[in-house]
C-alpha cells in the first residue's frame, strides 16, 4: 500500500470517528447561550433599577425642582433673676441666666400644630408653600389638613437646642428668600408671645400664694379686733389691766392711809388714858379704812357684777392681747412677703433675646442636588444588589 492510500484511509477513519464527538460541541452551545441571557437580564436589570431612577432623579432635580431659599435665626430665653454667687462661675460653668429647660419648651411649641395655625393664619402658609407650578414634590399640595401642614412643616422648619447655653437655633426654608424671612420672624414673634405668657403665669403663680397669705392674715387681725370690741361691749370695761391697777393704786391709799391712823391711835394710846376723846375718833376711821380696804380687795378678787370673777375676766382679755399682738405681727410677715414676691416676681421675669435676627438668603442652596443624587444611588444600588444576591442565592441552591 502506498503512502497516499495509507492517507486516505486515516481520513477515512477519522470522518467515521467524527459523529462519536459531535454531542460534545452540541453540548457547549446552550451553555454558551445560558450564560449570555443571564447576565443580559443582570444588565437590564441594573438599567432599570439604578440607571433609570438616577437619570429620572437627575431630570427631576435639575429640571423641575424649585429653588428653595433659606432664613436662620438664633436667641435664647433669659430671665432678670436676682443676684447670687454663682454668677460670678456663669463664664466658666455656663450658668448664667439663660434657662435650658425654657428653650426646650420652644422647641417643642415650633413643631406644634397651634404655631402651625397661628402662622399660617398670618402668611398663609397654603400659599406660599405652593408658589412653584410642576413640582409635587416639594411642594405642598393643593387642598391639605392641618395634619398634612403640619408633617410639610416639619421638612421645611428644622430647630436645634444647645443643651448647655440653652440657645436654639432655626432654619426656614421657602421659594422665595422674602418668604423665608416672614415665616421666620413670624416664628420669633409667636415665640416671644409664648415667653411673655409663661413669665405672667409663673408671676401670677408666685404672688397667688402671698395675697392669699395677706388676705388671711388680714381676716384674722380683722376677727381679733372684732373679739375684743364685743368683749369690752360685753363688760363695759375699755381696759380690764388699767382698772386693776387704778384699784390697786386705791388699796395702796388706803394702807397708807390705815397704816399712819394705826401710828396715830398708838401714839395717843402711849400718853392718854382711855377717856380720852379722840381714841373712838381715831378708832372709828380705822376700822372704816380696813372695811374700805376689804370692799376693794372683794372688787378685785371677787364676782364681778355679771357673776364672772375679775381675775377670769383680766385672763380672757390678756388672751385676747396675745391673739391681737400674734395677727398683727402674722399681718406684718404676710405684707413684707408680698412685697418681697413681688420684687423677686419683677426680677424674673423672662424675655427672648435674639442675638441673630432672620436673615435674607441671596442664592438658594436647598434642595442640595448633589446630596439627593447620591442617596437616591446608593439605594438604587442597595436595592439591585439585594436583588441580585437573591438570585444567585437561589440558583445556587438548585
Amino acid at each position: 500500500m502506498s503512502k497516499a492510500q495509507a492517507l486516505k484511509l486515516a481520513t477515512a477513519d477519522e470522518a467515521v470517528d467524527q459523529p462519536v464527538d459531535q454531542p460534545k460541541v452540541v453540548a457547549a452551545a446552550p451553555k454558551r447561550r445560558r450564560w449570555k441571557l443571564r447576565h443580559a437580564v443582570l444588565t437590564l436589570s441594573f438599567a432599570l433599577l439604578v440607571v433609570l431612577p438616577v437619570v429620572a432623579s437627575t431630570y427631576y432635580l435639575y429640571v423641575r425642582a424649585s429653588d428653595q431659599f433659606h432664613s436662620r435665626s438664633a436667641f435664647s430665653v433669659h430671665s432678670e433673676d436676682a443676684a447670687n454667687p454663682l454668677e460670678l462661675l456663669g463664664a466658666f460653668t455656663q450658668t448664667g441666666a439663660t434657662s435650658a429647660p425654657d428653650s426646650e419648651i420652644i422647641y417643642d411649641f415650633l413643631t406644634s400644630q397651634t404655631l402651625v395655625e397661628l402662622i399660617d393664619a398670618e402668611v398663609d402658609l397654603r400659599t406660599i408653600y405652593n408658589l412653584p407650578q410642576g413640582d409635587p414634590v416639594f411642594t405642598l399640595g393643593e387642598d391639605r389638613s392641618v395634619e398634612d401642614v403640619l408633617a410639610y412643616w416639619e421638612r421645611m422648619v428644622s430647630a436645634s437646642v444647645d443643651a448647655n447655653s440653652g440657645v436654639l437655633e432655626i432654619e426656614v426654608r421657602a421659594f422665595t428668600p422674602q418668604d423665608a424671612t416672614r415665616v421666620a420672624e413670624a416664628i420669633i414673634a409667636h415665640s416671644e408671645n409664648l415667653v411673655e405668657d409663661l413669665s405672667l403665669v409663673a408671676r401670677e403663680d408666685a404672688m397667688r400664694y402671698t395675697l392669699e397669705d395677706v388676705a388671711k392674715a388680714e381676716a384674722r387681725l380683722k376677727e381679733m379686733r372684732r373679739q375684743i370690741r364685743e368683749f369690752r361691749t360685753t363688760y363695759q370695761i375699755i381696759d380690764p389691766e388699767a382698772d386693776v391697777q387704778s384699784q390697786v393704786g386705791i388699796l395702796g391709799a388706803l394702807q397708807t392711809r390705815l397704816a399712819d391712823s394705826l401710828i396715830e391711835l398708838s401714839m395717843i394710846d402711849s400718853y392718854s388714858d382711855e377717856t380720852d376723846p379722840r381714841l373712838p375718833n381715831i378708832q372709828r376711821r380705822v376700822d372704816a379704812i380696813r372695811a374700805q380696804i376689804e370692799n376693794e380687795r372683794a372688787s378685785v378678787g371677787s364676782r364681778s357684777e355679771d357673776g364672772k370673777p375679775l381675775s377670769v375676766i383680766i385672763g380672757e382679755y390678756e388672751e385676747l392681747l396675745v391673739d391681737l399682738e400674734f395677727a398683727q405681727n402674722a399681718y406684718v410677715a404676710a405684707l413684707a412677703a408680698e412685697e418681697q414676691a413681688r420684687i423677686e416676681a419683677n426680677r424674673r421675669s423672662k424675655y427672648l433675646a435674639v442675638h441673630i435676627p432672620a436673615t435674607l438668603a441671596e442664592k438658594s442652596i436647598y434642595p442640595d442636588r448633589p446630596l439627593l443624587l447620591l442617596v437616591v444611588l446608593a439605594c438604587a444600588f442597595a436595592a439591585w444588589g439585594v436583588l441580585v444576591m437573591i438570585y444567585y442565592n437561589i440558583r445556587d441552591r438548585r
